[in-house]
């Protein structure tokens, strides 16, 4: 096979030297195919030679830290293959070509690395709580990986100033492999720092946190698929015959959760299409009677199982058929869950068809179907909202506000886009956990932070004359469904969850560009990859039209709100389910039918 093309990164900040050395020691390399990027942070810029017969392109880089260099030099490579040096790093006139051939010879490996130093490999709990994480302490100078690998594992984060390399190799061999050359292909050079000492304590312990976090998630996985294996309760086949459908659905049942939300939604609605719904005997303290009712044994676990219920992993349960419904707002699935999916689900359910992308990108294994959610049109009727002439325009959102959320994008658009003399206002409910953006002090917001249950749901969108969502990254997002069913015109991002039931003809797609997610906490982790930036501009747009088009607006609301009670109730999500567990009963997957 012909040598894979290799892009090479070369960093730099006010060495010159330094960097002369570096690009000499690239140059001199003896193989080719492959051309440079130099991300040059310094002032002056650093010179490049005249004439080489390599390409060389150079990227002007703010003073931002590490994290931001190599984010700024990973977008720009062009080859399959990338390489790093740095100013205080030279190569061996072979480094690139034995690199290589370490790769190439294992197919299954993500990443090369040259060390002398075995030790640099492996985890050092003395430093680490949890472990230090793997290859963190590999210099940049000593990799070479596929650009795809990095780029799934969600590229460098660009808020940290220092340790940036380590943080992404590690996450590159979490959920791949490593090829390791033993022996030196880089000679690196004492040089003085260019963060200080608080600065790289402040990262660290950041870095500590956030992999203690990954530690003990993966120990909990470790444990599961531990207890799984030697307590597996064969399926019984009598316990899904049609008309007799006996359904084991492990899930929150106590509000505020979301997924408590869905469970209150479907399980009636699976009871009413014949299912016998067992949710267990413990439930969860302050469930509703009405979802209680359907606490019963689910001994011996001989059942299908659906878990909806973002505490544990499908290894927890003991049934053989467990179907797993779960989500993800950006394009990386950790590592651990793919290891436990793999392991324990038969099928895995996702509430869009993007995250049916991250899954089968991320190595899950079983079968990836779309399950959406679902409204209730006599639980959120069309509600009257008669307004004064003069009455101003509200706009709204509630939800967690958190960064995926995009209300940050909502508040500035509103802001750039209205006057103060104008008669709009936006009003926006918080509904629990961490407020992850900052609400202005500003007459026209109004803010407010509680959980809203139906009827507090109904009376926030009673007093709205449009919602809005503008996300980053979402597995469905229900208030859609249920805000549009009251007869609310919708802004979202059209990306992920909403695009599954945005439609022109009666509400309005948000344009988007794809981002990273850079290591954003959300949910009590980190995201990464993909995920969505809306268009500020053209949300301006939207709320603008709006605003000056309300009778045309209030129009595609009531559209709306027929198309939810047409196509989007419980009822179809139910009559899915049941269709695909009569297939996985007779040990058929809806993927092979």
């Amino acid at each position: 096979m012909e040598t894979p093309f290799t892009s090479i990164v070369l960093c730099t900040r006010d060495r010159p030297a330094g960097f002369q050395r570096a690009l000499a020691s690239v140059l001199a390399q003896d193989t080719g195919n492959f051309d440079i990027v130099v991300v040059d942070g310094s002032h002056p810029p650093v010179e490049l030679p005249a004439h080489t017969r390599v390409p060389l392109c150079r990227i002007g880089a703010e003073r931002n830290g590490e994290g931001a260099a190599r984010a700024a030099g990973l977008a720009q490579a062009r080859g399959p293959l990338v390489a790093w040096c740095d100013d205080d790093a030279e190569w061996t006139p072979d480094h690139l070509r034995l690199l290589r051939e370490a790769l190439l010879a294992r197919p299954d490996a993500d990443m090369a690395c040259g060390w002398s130093n075995p030790a640099t490999l492996r985890r050092s709990r003395s430093v680490w709580e949890g472990g230090e994480p793997p290859c963190f302490r590999l210099p940049a100078a000593d990799v070479l990986h596929w650009a795809a690998a990095a780029r799934r594992a969600g590229g460098f984060d660009p808020q940290l100033p220092v340790f940036a390399a380590g943080d992404l190799w590690s996450r590159i061999a979490e959920s791949g492999r490593v090829a390791t050359l033993r022996q030196r292909v880089t000679m690196t050079r004492r040089a003085a720092p260019l963060v200080t000492q608080d600065v790289r304590a402040e990262a660290l312990a950041r870095l500590r946190r956030d992999w203690n976090v990954v530690a003990q998630k993966a120990q909990g996985v470790r444990r599961r698929l531990r207890a799984h294996v030697p307590a597996r309760v064969q399926f019984n086949p009598a316990t899904w015959t049609p008309p007799r459908r006996e359904l084991h659905l492990q899930t929150i049942t106590a509000l505020p959760s979301s997924y408590a939300v869905v469970c209150h939604a479907l399980v009636p609605a699976l009871a009413a299409c014949g299912v016998q719904v067992r949710l267990g005997e413990k439930l969860d303290a302050g469930t509703p009677p009405e979802i209680a009712r359907y606490a019963a044994s689910v001994d011996p676990q001989e059942r299908l199982t659906l878990l909806f219920d973002y505490r544990t992993g499908p290894a927890a349960l003991r049934g053989e058929r467990v179907v797993c419904y779960t989500m993800w707002a950006s394009g990386r699935v950790p590592p651990e869950q793919v290891a436990e999916i793999n392991r324990a689900a038969c099928m895995v359910y996702v509430p869009c068809h993007e995250n049916v992308r991250f899954a089968e990108e991320s190595g899950v294994e079983p079968p990836v179907r779309v399950l959406h959610h679902g409204v209730d049109g006599a639980q959120f009727p069309v509600l009257e909202r008669p307004r004064r002439p003069g009455d101003p325009f509200t706009f709204g959102s509630t939800s967690v506000f958190n960064f995926g959320k995009g209300i940050d994008v909502l508040v500035r658009a509103f802001l750039a886009e209205f006057g103060p003399r104008e008669p709009v206002r936006l009003r926006l409910n918080h509904s629990h956990g961490v407020l992850a953006v900052d609400i202005p002090d500003d007459p026209r917001i109004h803010y407010t932070n509680t959980f809203l249950d139906r009827q507090g749901l109904l009376q926030f969108f009673g007093g709205l004359d449009a919602y809005v969502l503008p996300t980053r990254g979402e597995g469905f997002s229900l208030t859609g469904l249920e805000a549009m069913a009251t007869g609310l015109p919708l802004i979202a991002t059209n990306w992920s969850g909403p695009a599954e039931y945005l439609d022109p003809d009666d509400s309005y797609p948000l344009r988007f560009h794809l981002g990273q997610a850079a290591g954003k906490w959300m949910h009590g982790q980190r995201m990464w990859g993909d995920w969505a930036e809306p268009d500020i501009d053209h949300l301006r747009e939207l709320l603008r039209w709006l605003f000056e088009h309300r009778d045309e607006a209030a129009q595609a609301g009531l559209r709306a709100a027929a198309r939810m009670r047409r196509d989007w109730t419980w009822e179809r999500v139910a009559r899915q389910v049941i269709g695909d567990f009569d297939l996985l009963a007779r040990g058929i997957t809806p993927q092979e039918y």
